[in-house]
């Protein structure tokens, strides 16, 4: 399934970058940026379902690891054991400790796309300008 998404993502900016040298070579800027600009959007979409997709897998993994841990917590009987009020403090304090990583990761993660968010636009037309400037001197130097 994995490859089936890699091909079909390789075959779509197979088929943006196609789109940029034909308008390239046709000196069609203004349809070169709107497809540059398309280009951006697509491959900025697929990076963020697949940032996203990162972050939930490893916040699955950790509030399940949390979960194991509470239910050990509340299962473990301390009169079994003179040790089992020590392992208890210290599950308590790793689940702490888990919660406070995962309250963490959550807000780092949630800046992260807020700025990626803000600055969206800027860096589209950055993208747009760049690449535009790169095929202006490709088609210039006649490799077009």
């Amino acid at each position: 399934m994995k490859t089936d998404m890699h091909q079909k993502f390789n075959d779509e900016i197979t088929r943006y970058k196609n789109s940029l040298l034909f308008y390239a070579r046709k000196c069609d800027w203004e349809t070169f940026k709107v497809n540059a600009g398309r280009l951006f959007d697509y491959v900025e979409s697929i990076e963020m379902s697949e940032i996203e997709r990162r972050f939930f897998n490893i916040s699955k993994i950790v509030v399940l690891i949390l979960c194991i841990a509470v239910a050990v917590i509340f299962k473990l009987n301390p009169e079994l054991s003179p040790h089992a009020e020590r392992i208890k403090e210290f599950l308590t304090l790793s689940a702490i400790s888990g919660c406070c990583f995962e309250v963490y990761f959550f807000f780092n993660f949630t800046k992260y796309m807020q700025g990626r968010t803000a600055y969206y636009k800027k860096r589209r037309e950055k993208f747009i300008r760049n690449i535009e400037n790169d095929f202006r001197n490709f088609s210039l130097t006649g490799n077009g």
